[in-house]
């Protein structure tokens, strides 16, 4: 199977990021939201734990390569995003293509909204609900996106694209040396060990110095993250979690023709990815061409509106 180039493949981001997370942050405001807690290591079941470690840190920085190295798995993960005091949620699963991007996944949003997505030869498809067509102007049941020309630009709408899944397990990538052992859980049924880590930020970007401060206004310096590694030193969880300004969260209001809220302020986004059946059968085909209707230059103009472009 082809390999695409990380620029490309991580540009897959357009999946939940465009669509679905700009839907989720947009429209957030149906559960009440009792406080985002301060970060992934204050759930319940992790052990007290201080300082950086060398020894975790070796485990963590092989962690992607072993992973990828996988080449599939089964992938499910929950967004949520809170902001103003309310919040909304974003569940998928589905299978996904860890070396080149080629996924095949189900989101539901609130009210029970389903997003079918694709993702075959760097083109990205979703079958989306009614009123996420009307808001786009496209009438028929699937939207496609051209992922190779959208990695041409920043690749986000309003700073959402943290939310696409292949991303996140992008951001592992570059883990700096600061990683701690937490202690061990059960994930799906899999003894796991959960670390503490850091993303560092600039080696993320590379030598892409424009890319380098669009990730810097997202994510700051770095990104705090957890992992869940298997006794192969495969990533089975992984959550971190974000924040957007006001602007970014209101631009999302308006690339969906929405008026901004008042309640439109700094929004929290949290991330949990788990991959299990490393190995699993990936087979994708396209929906029929004449049930498509390709967005791309829709979304790159919604992209140039974007604060981050």
């Amino acid at each position: 199977m082809a390999r695409v180039s990380r620029r490309t493949r991580t540009g897959v981001v357009a999946a939940a990021g465009l669509l679905a997370g700009t839907t989720l942050i947009g429209g957030c405001g149906g559960e009440q939201d009792s406080g985002p807690r301060a970060g992934a290591g204050s759930e319940a079941g992790e052990e007290s734990a201080t300082g950086g470690d060398e020894a975790a840190a070796e485990v963590v920085r092989t962690a992607h390569e072993k992973t990828v190295a996988a080449e599939t798995a089964k992938m499910t993960l929950k967004v949520r995003a809170a902001m103003g005091g309310q919040q909304q949620t974003l569940t998928g699963d589905g299978t996904v293509d860890l070396a080149d991007g080629t996924s095949d996944l189900t989101f539901e949003a609130g009210g029970g909204e389903r997003i079918e997505q694709r993702v075959v030869d760097e083109t990205l498809y979703q079958r989306l609900p009614d009123q996420a067509r009307e808001q786009l102007g496209v009438d028929g049941p699937w939207i496609s996106v051209d992922l190779r020309e959208l990695a041409g630009s920043d690749g986000t709408v309003g700073g959402v694209r943290i939310n696409d899944p292949v991303r996140g397990l992008d951001y592992t990538r570059a883990l700096d040396d600061d990683a701690t052992r937490v202690g061990t859980e059960e994930v799906g049924g899999v003894a796991t060990t959960r670390y503490r880590v850091n993303v560092d930020v600039e080696e993320l970007a590379g030598e892409n110095t424009a890319e380098s401060e669009r990730l810097r206004q997202q994510l700051g310096d770095s990104l705090p993250m957890h992992l869940w590694l298997d006794d192969q030193d495969r990533i089975r969880r992984q959550q971190f979690e974000v924040s957007l300004d006001g602007e970014a969260a209101r631009s999302n209001s308006r690339a969906q023709s929405q008026p901004p809220s008042r309640e439109t302020r700094d929004a929290t986004i949290r991330t949990v990815i788990e991959f299990s059946d490393f190995g699993t059968e990936v087979e994708v085909s396209p929906p029929p061409a004449g049930k498509t209707e390709d967005v791309t230059d829709k979304l790159a103009r919604q992209t140039d509106r974007s604060p981050n472009g």
